[in-house]
């Protein structure tokens, strides 16, 4: 089925702009009619709390919060836990 995109609702215009068709066709199918509260946060503290200590030393605490999306002074006091867990 082609889509009208002139005749989409605000927000499936915007996933179809973002996203292209076929994947907000996708979305449509698996979501449509739910309401979605979503994260500011893209990874979960828990992942990210593994995966900075996975990644320290090869990346600085600033490259580890800026791909993580938390703050410095939350990674080190992971990396200052990581040590005390030893």
């Amino acid at each position: 089925m082609e889509v009208d995109n002139d005749a989409l609702q605000a927000t499936y215009k915007k996933l179809a702009d973002l996203l292209g068709d076929d994947l907000m066709m996708k979305f449509y199918q698996e979501f449509r009619g739910t309401q979605l509260s979503l994260p500011m946060k893209l990874y979960d503290r828990e992942g990210a709390a593994k995966a900075v200590r996975r990644h320290y030393p090869e990346m600085t605490v600033k490259e580890l919060a800026d791909t993580y999306g938390y703050t410095q002074r939350w990674v080190k006091q992971e990396l200052k836990q990581a040590k005390t867990d030893q």
